[in-house]
């Protein structure tokens, strides 16, 4: 099924609760998948060499959304999305949140985590947040998140967890050491509050990846699937989003095995265009950063089974 859509996603999701209040029907589980830097030409479904079944098989049994823009960094995507509101309202349309900025999204903004939890829903995100961290303010649990798992910044070591020599890795909004890589780490949260959400009350699960985004590090496991691959920056990219797509299966089976995929509604997209040459936006023009349809077009697609 292809849609070609050019009014926000967004819009269907803050009609959920809504919908909900009038008639009470069963409200739908969340899942929203967030890839960072994946381009135009970084999935099967679009034949790129990178292998991607998993995002392959959301897009045959879900809308392709083949005419779905978003802003061509990161921040301002981000805060649209928890917001529905241009970033340029936001003061965010003009870069992404430094390790050294004190400012983040604006503290009086409605944001979709609450509004949902209003509506009853358990919200949890795990994984890259980018909205501001300069104080405890800006954090996901003092804007609507009950749960917080993974980094607020960018650019996080995928491995040591680290930022410019800090650690950036949080559970809760508190520190927290861990071994593991973070894609892997990222998935094993999502399917931990999976596996724990109780029956009856709806999730919204907030899933944001640091893949492919740099630094270009993938565990040897994936490199090896990849080692054809002659340019040495777009080999770990290919393995990064394989990784990526396998850690988005395990929390399909989380789903499968709770009971709950029926009941889901999962979207799945990147937050800009790839980052060149790493990353392909091809036959789009440009790259990350850029306006043109490289930098602001992107993957995306949403699944709800039998709807």
């Amino acid at each position: 099924m292809k849609l070609r859509l050019s009014t926000p996603l967004l819009a269907l999701v803050f009609a959920l609760p809504a919908a909900a209040s009038v008639a009470d029907p069963p409200r739908p589980h969340i899942v929203f998948i967030l890839a960072d830097d994946l381009g135009w030409n970084d999935v099967g479904y679009h034949r790129s060499e990178i292998r991607t079944p998993t995002i392959d098989r959301l897009a045959a049994e879900g809308a392709k959304l083949e005419q779905f823009y978003v802003q061509p960094v990161c921040t301002p995507t981000r805060g649209a999305l928890m917001t529905g509101r241009y970033p340029m309202r936001l003061g965010l349309g003009l870069g992404v949140i430094k390790p050294s900025s004190v400012y983040g999204l604006p503290l009086d903004e409605r944001m979709l985590p609450q509004a949902l939890t209003e509506a009853g829903y358990v919200t949890a995100i795990t994984g890259k947040w980018h909205l501001g961290s300069g104080s405890p303010a800006y954090l996901p649990t003092a804007r609507g998140f009950a749960h917080q798992f993974g980094f607020y910044l960018g650019a996080t070591d995928y491995f040591t967890h680290e930022r410019d020599g800090g650690l950036d890795w949080h559970r809760d909004d508190r520190a927290l050491r861990q071994q593991g890589h973070a894609t892997d780490l990222i998935a094993a949260e999502a399917v931990r509050l999976i596996e724990q959400q109780r029956a009856g009350q709806p999730l919204f699960l907030y899933v944001t990846f640091n893949a492919p985004h740099t630094p270009l590090q993938a565990t040897p496991e994936y490199l090896e699937r990849y080692a054809h691959i002659q340019d040495k920056r777009r080999r770990p990219h290919a393995a990064m989003v394989t990784q990526m797509d396998n850690a988005i299966a395990r929390i399909l089976r989380a789903l499968e095995k709770k009971g709950l995929r029926e009941r889901t509604l999962l979207v799945f997209m990147s937050d800009n265009g790839g980052n060149l040459p790493a990353g392909s936006n091809q036959p789009l023009r440009d790259q990350k950063g850029s306006v043109y349809e490289g930098g602001v077009r992107v993957p995306a697609l949403a699944v709800w089974p039998g709807k």
